[in-house]
């Protein structure tokens, strides 16, 4: 009588126990890989990049296979109109918890589409905060297809894994969207958007072969677009990044490059001032530099004082440049919003602080020789 009655219990136990049931197998399941926005004809346009993920899984075990992506695209009056306009035409479910980019398009960041796209990411709850975010001159579709170079997958691009080569050569920082959202939403603060172009330098088995790069930075501030600016404009940026960790310099006389050094251990402060209604700003960086190439004997302490001169002269370029948009290039206001809140509200025009010329009162950098060129440098 008791076999009977335990294996009762035992069963009606099991009736309380979870299951499976509902999951859904990887197959049958489409991740996005990265969002684009577009603005076109008074419609958002958005473009979904999905990778096959089965085929890095057999790439990993030895097998050899073409990594597959695949562009999707849809179109509303919104941006979460854009998206059920896509589900209409996708064969599987979409998951989105996988999204390690969203790009905006240079239209999108000027028709505002920027608040839509925030207003749906802090609702919908398969949507990540740690994703990179970029802007792009080029057709997002043509950006979504360009490949990785040495059967790389995606994955492992200059659009999804910006931090491995700026970790290499810092010029143009990524960024996350909790800092995008971060200086969307405060005043006093710019938005550094890097932007991305498609480059033709690379070939493979004697074919073009189209790789990303970043190209420059777009600004806004205030929720608004100011513009971009292309890399060879801001290389003074890169001194006071806080993020970066190795960049190179090229020392040139008459456009003559006399040697190149590669800076690391770079450190900054701005140090804000208030006199007469007016705001100026110290900048103090010191680095150390290693020597990769010489091409005439320098003193050790000749070789710093170029150093330092160019270092300053590209942070005075950029910052220039930056006025030329109206943009606090350097993010010279943030301190006084931060630490003179006081200050900030009888300075502040219009949630800016006015900027000019002199407003930098000084750039004082210091530069520490440290290895190579034993032979050429005295």
């Amino acid at each position: 009588m008791k076999l009977p009655r335990n294996i009762l219990v035992i069963f009606m136990l099991s009736l309380l126990l979870t299951g499976c049931w509902g999951a859904k197998e990887i197959e049958h399941m489409i991740y996005v890989n990265s969002v684009g926005v577009d603005y076109v004809n008074d419609k958002v346009v958005i473009y979904l990049q999905m990778i096959n993920f089965s085929g890095i899984a057999k790439k990993e075990s030895g097998q050899s296979q073409p990594q597959k992506t695949y562009v999707a695209k849809g179109k509303g009056n919104s941006f979460d109109a854009a998206i059920f306009h896509l589900y209409s035409s996708s064969p599987q479910k979409i998951a989105w918890s996988h999204v390690k980019t969203i790009v905006f398009s240079e239209k999108a960041l000027k028709h505002g589409v920027v608040n839509e796209v925030i207003d749906v990411w802090d609702r919908y709850y398969e949507f990540r905060y740690t994703v990179w975010t970029m802007a792009t001159k080029e057709p997002i579709e043509e950006v979504f297809n360009t490949p990785s170079t040495a059967e790389l997958s995606v994955l492992y691009s200059q659009l999804n894994s910006p931090l491995n080569p700026y970790t290499q050569s810092s010029e143009i920082a990524p960024l996350y969207l909790y800092e995008f959202i971060r200086k969307w939403y405060e005043e006093g603060q710019t938005v550094l958007l890097p932007y991305l172009t498609i480059v033709r330098n690379w070939t493979e088995n004697k074919k073009i072969s189209p790789k990303l790069k970043p190209g420059g930075i777009c600004f806004l501030e205030n929720k608004q677009f100011k513009g971009c600016l292309a890399r060879r404009y801001l290389l003074g940026l890169r001194w006071v990044e806080k993020k970066t960790e190795r960049t190179s310099l090229e020392i040139k006389e008459k456009k003559s490059v006399k040697a190149i050094l590669v800076m690391d251990k770079i450190k900054s402060s701005i140090k804000p001032k208030v006199t007469a209604g007016k705001a100026t700003f110290a900048i103090k960086i010191s680095m150390q530099a290693n020597i990769p190439e010489l091409k005439e004997h320098f003193k050790e302490k000749e070789l710093e004082e170029l150093a330092a001169r160019e270092v300053k002269k590209e942070i005075m370029g950029t910052y220039l440049k930056g006025l030329e948009l109206g943009v606090d290039v350097l993010g010279l206001s943030e301190p006084i919003y931060r630490d003179m809140p006081n200050a900030w509200k009888k300075l502040e025009e219009d949630s800016k602080l006015p900027l000019d010329k002199s407003s930098i009162a000084s750039i004082d950098v210091k530069v520490k020789l440290i290895s190579g060129g034993i032979s050429k440098v005295k």
